[in-house]
């Protein structure tokens, strides 16, 4: 069994390795599943230049999403996700497979 967590999950997010400056954090008021996805994001690609170079936005634009001022659109975020989520490998689709077949079928 996994040990339990302690404290807030975001926390988790602040030790990857990038400095923090590089990726800012949301005040705790302003956290938000959007700040916590970007702020992933930015960690994983090396920062809010890179981040936004992906994204195509600017950098300032970033930082207000980032810090929890605004809330980036829909498809702006689900670009995040992708960056942060693990690649689907051949395991997974034989795995939606077996779960698919195991589902009654609709009338």
């Amino acid at each position: 069994m996994s040990k339990a967590r302690t404290g807030p999950h975001h926390r988790a997010m602040e030790k990857i390795g990038i400095p923090a400056d590089s990726c800012p954090v949301a005040p705790p008021p302003r956290v938000t599943v959007y700040t916590r996805v970007l702020h992933r994001a930015c960690q994983t690609l090396g920062g809010v230049t890179q981040l936004a170079r992906h994204l195509k936005v600017s950098r300032t634009v970033l930082h207000a999403w980032l810090e929890g001022e605004d809330v980036p659109p829909s498809s702006v975020f689900l670009q995040a996700v992708d960056l942060i989520l693990p690649t689907w490998g051949p395991e997974d689709d034989a795995l939606a497979r077996a779960i698919a077949a195991t589902r009654p079928e609709k009338n």
